[in-house]
């Protein structure tokens, strides 16, 4: 008898993320980006408190990490790239399927808080990289080019004014 093939398991769906308590500048932050980027505030509560986390964890300005998955993804947790780049953070899972690993492999980035910390400890990787200049990290993280210059502007006005909203 021929063995019949089977279908490919699909990942298993990310869990539902808890509600979180947010600070009231985190409330304002997420409200503020839900009307920007048309995503629901509660969502980006979770994402909002899970980034400053993990800047404590890497030693980076929250809002740099929350400006980078604005800029990468507009918040849409399941985008994907014409290169191949997924997620909030927009991570290349074959380049960085090692960083998948304690999540449950390279599939698990389609879960939002895993494309989150994957992504912010990239950016953290970058600058160490880079002697701690955010700026370069900002291009690599990119992946260079002539329009990393632009990249990095964007990033930086965006990250201006989640600051000025934080405040």
């Amino acid at each position: 008898t021929a063995a019949r093939a089977q279908p490919p398991v699909a990942p298993a769906a990310p869990a539902v993320p808890k509600p979180v308590k947010a600070s009231k500048s985190q409330a304002a932050m997420a409200q503020w980006l839900g009307a920007k980027y048309r995503v629901a505030p509660a969502m980006l509560e979770i994402l909002i408190v899970e980034a400053d986390k993990l800047s404590k964890k890497y030693k980076l300005s929250p809002n740099l990490i929350i400006a980078v998955m604005a800029i990468e993804s507009n918040f849409h947790p399941y985008i994907q790239s014409e290169a191949g780049a997924q997620g909030l953070m927009q991570v290349m899972p074959v380049i960085h399927a090692k960083r998948y690993e304690k999540f449950g492999g390279k599939s698990s980035f389609i879960d939002p808080i895993v494309s989150l910390k994957v992504g912010a400890e990239i950016l953290h990787d970058c600058v160490k990289l880079k002697g701690g200049s955010e700026d370069e990290a900002l291009r690599f993280y990119f992946g260079g080019g002539a329009s990393s210059g632009a990249y990095i502007d964007k990033v930086r006005a965006e990250q201006r004014r989640l600051n000025a909203v934080a405040a």
